[in-house]
């Protein structure tokens, strides 16, 4: 059984390597020739070209490496029930679960070097070279609770801000009921926010007063740390660094849906490859009897698109606020897992 279970590990590893360089190369090609014409023009341009390719392996393998994992699945089973060697895998007890138990440890190799691709390589190759924070931020809006803030210049080396307004809404009924301009707020390294020379208005018995602070010091969940720069997108941050990001900002009052759509994003990339190996593997053999493996393979490329579109979609959902985090991540994963655990029944 040990050599039958190490056969089988080798052919699913074969053939998810040729399907990842094949994916790998038809990008990179397609890249190639749309951009041929300035590629050639000059060695400066090739040398560019080339370093563009390389920091952007990582957003490839991102999107490819689950659907190369499904391909995989059904080209090993299409494969050894085209030689007959499932049915004398069968004849010697060795069921459709022992069959699939030596892919799924590798898939789990697999699934390490996806987090790793997704969490580490990115950011060591800069594969999107956004970001380096520029040290200035003019006109730039916050949003907190019931409050919203205009700061009209942000200098994070000086840690300073200038020309700010405050504007605090009630909601029943919905107005403004306090206004604030402030000329500078600063933080020096205790923590604590400066304001210099208040001017503040509220609305209060039908009418608005007015009243002026020289100076004035605030905690630090009152106004928003404008300074904390996003080196990195959350999508390619490490779990654990991305829970401390959204705790840090939840202490703060910040909004962080984003944050923990994608947290619980990543939770669902990891164990994404092992749903498609379960979905793929019956579907694989539901009807290998019949000869029928070309059309399985078919089956499982456009259970590859629907899958990647059905997580995009979901994605934007929970980003719309539609759906909460946690749903719109695991949705189709699980909708997945049902389809594998129904095909698994009827194989048996």
């Amino acid at each position: 059984m040990k050599i039958l279970s190490r056969y089988i590990a080798i052919t699913f590893l074969k053939y998810w390597a040729i399907c990842t360089l094949a994916m790998l190369f038809l990008v990179i090609a397609a890249n190639l020739f749309g951009h041929i014409d300035a590629v050639f023009t000059s060695t400066r341009k090739l040398v560019e070209f080339f370093g563009e390719t390389v920091r952007s392996i990582p957003v490839i393998l991102d999107i490819a490496l689950p659907i190369t994992v499904l391909l995989a699945t059904m080209f090993t089973f299409s494969a050894l029930a085209r030689t007959s060697e499932l049915v004398a895998m069968r004849s010697i007890g060795m069921g459709l679960s022992r069959q699939l138990a030596p892919i799924l440890i590798v898939v789990v190799f697999i699934s390490a070097l996806d987090y790793f691709n997704q969490n580490y390589l990115f950011r060591f190759l800069d594969a999107t070279p956004r970001r380096s924070a520029k040290l200035e931020t003019s006109h730039a809006w916050k949003a907190r609770q019931d409050r919203i803030f205009y700061l009209s210049n942000v200098d994070s080396a000086l840690r300073d801000v200038t020309g700010i307004r405050i504007f605090r809404w009630a909601s029943q009924p919905f107005r403004v009921v306090e206004m604030e301009n402030i000329r500078r707020i600063s933080q020096p390294n205790d923590g604590r926010w400066v304001y210099e020379d208040v001017v503040s208005r509220k609305f209060s018995g039908n009418k608005w007063g007015l009243s002026r602070i020289a100076r004035l010091e605030k905690p630090e969940r009152e106004f928003p740390n404008v300074f904390l720069q996003d080196t990195l997108d959350a999508h390619y941050m490490p779990i654990i660094d991305l829970y401390r990001k959204i705790r840090q900002r939840e202490s703060l009052g910040e909004k962080v849906e984003l944050y923990n759509l994608e947290w619980y994003q990543k939770t669902a990339a990891i164990f994404a490859p092992f749903v498609l190996v379960w979905f793929g593997t019956p579907l694989s053999q539901s009807y290998f009897r019949q000869g029928r493996a070309s059309g399985e393979i078919l089956l499982g490329i456009l259970g590859c698109l629907i899958f990647l579109v059905a997580t995009e979609i979901f994605f934007l959902f929970g980003k719309g606020g539609f759906l909460p985090p946690s749903v719109s991540a695991w949705t189709i994963n699980l909708v997945f897992l049902a389809l594998g655990s129904y095909l698994m029944r009827r194989a048996r």
